[in-house]
């Protein structure tokens, strides 16, 4: 059980215990952080860059969680950043979309097709997730960084940098202009009221599995972890109970649909579905043994993409339908331009579905 915390709690401190847990994770495994593999013979690592496998290890102890520090070092500004390894893309309320990704790297567009690099980013740390609230940002990442803005996403601060959990943040959600939760790696769960200017632990789940990512219906909020487990809070947050799944593997995304149901999907292809809230699930035919990484569902479709280029759209109907981009990358998220047209990011950056006259260069 967690409360939201007051802006005036204080923050972990690093001493022995903490060493002791760090040493406890590091024999543990080592997971692929961008997207929730572990790394084995069965799941190859294709094409990623070496940058956004390293957690970054620090000599000091400091939790920093004020705007801004003097010991920032900011990303840097390359004509290629759009065709980097991207993790994350969100689609802003007040137009245009925003992706994330290795190196620090933020990308802009007010439509999808022109791309252009964020002038100031305070972190070289790879980003793995991107969301907002009332024309606000926030980003987070490698080395437990999370970072805002206030103009669009040209420039940034830094709110909150860890480096020494050795916990990369997965998936971040602001429920509101002030309230939000970042989940990730070995159990990881922070949880802000005052809009990021201060963080404090929570507990989803114990046995520090993988939090993965995160969704909502209502007050019910979802975590889709690994291991075959999920976790459920019936009260916004204030409680947690574990789920487990019927398939005994890793998820790595999740979404509420238009019927509200949960939709979780994750390794070998595999699809569950719960449309009382969490209480029941059921698994679902995907039509595919690839591995889904991201998912969005909007004006009654959802779409996930995943592994080897792969795509599943799935409309009113709950058929699925499986197709491939020509490119044949990774994807690992997705966002929607209208008119059934998206914007696919993963490997090599940016990309659109359909492709016809849409792989236009920035």
């Amino acid at each position: 059980m967690w409360r939201w915390p007051s802006p005036s709690s204080h923050r972990r401190h690093c001493g022995p215990e903490e060493g002791a847990r760090n040493e406890k994770k590091a024999g543990k495994r080592w997971p692929f952080f961008q997207w929730g593999f572990e790394i084995s013979k069965q799941f190859p690592v294709r094409r990623v860059s070496i940058s956004a496998l390293i957690v970054s290890i620090v000599a000091s102890c400091a939790v920093f969680a004020q705007d801004e520090p003097a010991s920032v070092v900011h990303a840097e500004i390359l004509p290629l950043a759009t065709q980097s390894l991207l993790l994350d893309i969100f689609a802003m309320e007040e137009g245009g979309f925003v992706a994330v990704g290795e190196r620090g790297h933020v990308v802009l567009s007010p439509d999808g097709i022109e791309w252009q690099q964020a002038e100031s980013v305070p972190t070289r740390s790879t980003l793995t997730t991107v969301t907002g609230s009332g024309g606000r940002l926030w980003a987070a990442g490698h080395d437990s960084i999370i970072i805002t803005s206030r103009d669009g996403g040209m420039t940034w601060t830094r709110q909150y940098f860890d480096p020494e959990r050795r916990q990369p943040i997965m998936d971040l959600h602001f429920f509101d202009e002030q309230r939000g939760m970042a989940i990730g790696a070995y159990g990881l769960a922070l949880l802000t009221d005052d809009g990021g200017r201060n963080w404090e632990d929570g507990v989803v789940n114990e046995e520090e599995w993988h939090n993965n990512a995160l969704t909502m219906i209502d007050e019910v909020l979802l975590v889709a972890a690994e291991a075959g487990m999920s976790y459920r809070s019936p009260d916004n947050g204030n409680n947690w109970e574990p789920i487990e799944m019927p398939y005994p593997g890793s998820m790595f995304g999740a979404i509420a649909d238009s019927d509200q149901c949960f939709v979780v999907f994750g390794l070998r292809g595999n699809v569950q579905e719960s449309c009382d809230l969490g209480e029941n699930w059921d698994e679902l035919d995907s039509g595919t043994e690839s591995s889904i990484m991201g998912g969005i569902h909007q004006d009654g479709l959802s779409i996930m993409v995943g592994k080897s280029g792969l795509i599943l759209l799935r409309d009113s109907n709950g058929e699925f339908q499986v197709s491939s981009h020509s490119s044949g990358v990774d994807f690992s998220s997705v966002a929607h331009m209208g008119a059934r047209r998206f914007i696919l990011v993963g490997e090599d950056g940016i990309h659109h579905w359909p492709e016809v006259d849409m792989e236009l260069s920035p």
